[in-house]
């Protein structure tokens, strides 16, 4: 079985506006059939609930206002305004509400999973999956495709065998990534700080519920960490970055960056780079109409 876990939150600063997630959301919450937890703050439970068939597994949760109001978060609203706004290199476009929404997400996984569990609800494997990554038409239902999640794990586990005699991968965490670290990062240590670069994608990433227990706890220690330092850690993927390099044996993923150009202009490009793992976690009748539609 497997879950998919979501929030969606208004941002002062968001980059896209409120039309543009209200179609996102119907193709995510309108289109996708596999079981979902979302969260959102009470004013836009009717929006949530309108997106989503009501044939549809939907468990929502409105018990967080803001991002804010997490217990990860709930005294970081003054650090995050202050401090953490100064240090961003990109402040004139991220917001502080924005940083507690990114940062928020290991924790919205755990506690879909305890509280689904609390009703006797177990999952095989729980992944995150941004409100607003499907933006372009699909036909994807069941995703993703239970099959193929199967097929990656146990693929992991043959590949794990082989490089440490271990089978250890019921505990991995997938990531797709969209880039790599750069030439001098070879040298990066712990104490250097969240890796500030392109390279991990935090709109979708999933595991085992004991994967994302474990997930879930580090990121928080390495946020409070680097905090307690001065380090700039309002962006998600930076921590998520150096979690990658501290461990390496506990991370799967998938590339897409390899492709050579010209494959892709003969072949299509199988949507946006990013969101690449849309198809490459779908079943083979979506898969086939959108081979079609490139």
């Amino acid at each position: 079985r497997i879950l998919l876990v979501s929030a969606f939150y208004r941002s002062s600063h968001s980059k896209h506006s409120d039309n543009a997630y209200t179609s996102w959301l119907d193709r995510f919450l309108g289109q996708i059939s596999t079981d979902i937890y979302f969260f959102t703050s009470p004013d836009l439970e009717s929006l949530i609930l309108s997106s989503r068939p009501a044939s549809f597994p939907l468990y929502l949760n409105t018990s967080f206002p803001t991002p804010f109001s997490i217990p990860p978060l709930l005294n970081f609203s003054s650090a995050y305004s202050t401090q953490q706004h100064n240090l961003d290199r990109e402040k004139w476009r991220h917001s502080p509400d924005v940083y507690a929404i990114w940062n928020g997400k290991p924790y919205f996984v755990t506690q879909a999973i305890q509280n689904l569990e609390r009703q006797g609800k177990v999952y095989d494997y729980v992944f995150w999956n941004d409100a607003g990554s499907f933006r372009d038409e699909h036909w994807y239902k069941e995703w993703p495709d239970p099959r193929r999640v199967e097929q990656v794990w146990t693929e992991a586990e043959r590949l794990q065998g082989q490089s440490r005699g271990t089978s250890t991968s019921r505990d991995l965490v997938f990531f797709p990534v969209g880039g790599s670290p750069w030439f001098a990062h070879r040298w990066w240590k712990e104490h250097h700080g969240p890796l500030d670069v392109e390279f991990s994608e935090g709109s979708f990433f999933g595991g085992s519920p004991t994967a994302m227990h474990w997930f879930s706890q580090t990121f928080y220690a390495y946020h409070n960490h680097y905090l307690s330092r001065s380090f700039f850690i309002g962006k998600d993927q930076s921590i998520f970055n150096s979690l990658f390099l501290l461990f390496p044996d506990t991370f799967i993923t998938m590339y897409f960056g390899d492709v050579p150009g010209m494959d892709i202009e003969l072949f299509g490009g199988c949507c946006w780079k990013w969101w690449y793992y849309h198809f490459w976690f779908g079943d083979e009748q979506g898969g086939r109409k959108v081979r079609e539609m490139w």
